[in-house]
């Protein structure tokens, strides 16, 4: 393991020390209504797409699974999961979320995953690859998950994107432009078939939800809102953007 796997172990051992929902999305949310709203987009997304690719069953991989957050709608859904982390902190909490019924979980150096060729049916991935500040890292772990994947299974892949590339004090991570995330996709050999903006990284109702001004029963509305205006708008100068990426192996 390299010195920089060896700190990006260390910063999310260090989180999995917080909150389970937290450490994985925004640790500054104390009262954890944001973190609950922005998976429910997560998950949806995630759900939408493996619909769209009749995935309707089957081994999903769920690639940096956290505290399990991800897995557990996965495991709900009646996919089996393997989820794959570089924290063997945050892995306890996914087992302890999870349990051990359709779903394994097992560390990752960072580069390599400890999964046979052609072996899962689809691959989820929720801001993991934005913290591999290296594009060659980045590549590497692609590549491998394209290996894992059975030939033309699909790549539901969640990550953080702006007008111009940005290292942010958000932990070692980079927010990289649509064209390098496809570049990224493509060296690693998939095909983008599917580029979504989700919602916008400083939308105004989210500092109301964090606060707990924005009662759950409004958050699908403020969802369709944001999906919307992320729609019509796309990537803003001024803000990063959560995006959807479906590709093919």
């Amino acid at each position: 393991m390299s010195d920089s796997d060896r700190e990006l172990r260390a910063y999310w051992d260090d989180l999995s020390r917080i909150d389970p929902d937290a450490a994985i999305i925004d640790p500054n949310d104390r009262r954890g209504s944001k973190n609950r709203y922005l998976a429910g987009i997560r998950d949806a997304a995630f759900r939408d797409g493996l619909r769209r690719h009749a995935v309707n069953a089957g081994v999903l991989l769920d690639l940096g699974c956290g505290t399990g957050s991800s897995t557990r709608p996965l495991l709900d859904a009646g996919h089996a999961v393997i989820g794959i982390d570089i924290s063997r902190g945050l892995l306890r909490h996914a087992r302890n979320r999870c349990g051990d019924e359709n779903c394994v979980f097992a560390a990752t150096d960072g580069r390599h995953l400890p999964i046979a060729d052609a072996a899962v049916d689809a691959v989820t991935v929720y801001v993991v690859l934005s913290y591999l500040i290296e594009d060659d890292r980045a590549r590497d772990l692609l590549e491998s998950v394209r290996r894992v994947l059975k030939p033309g299974s699909p790549l539901l892949m969640i990550e953080q994107v702006r007008k111009r590339r940005k290292l942010t004090q958000d932990g070692p991570k980079v927010q990289r432009t649509f064209s390098q995330w496809r570049a990224l996709l493509s060296s690693a050999g998939f095909t983008v078939e599917l580029t979504r903006v989700l919602r916008h990284g400083r939308f105004p109702t989210t500092p109301l939800i964090a606060a707990g001004l924005a009662p759950p029963a409004l958050w699908p509305f403020i969802a369709s809102l944001e999906a919307k205006v992320a729609a019509a708008t796309g990537i803003l100068p001024w803000d990063y953007a959560e995006v959807l990426f479906e590709a093919r192996a």
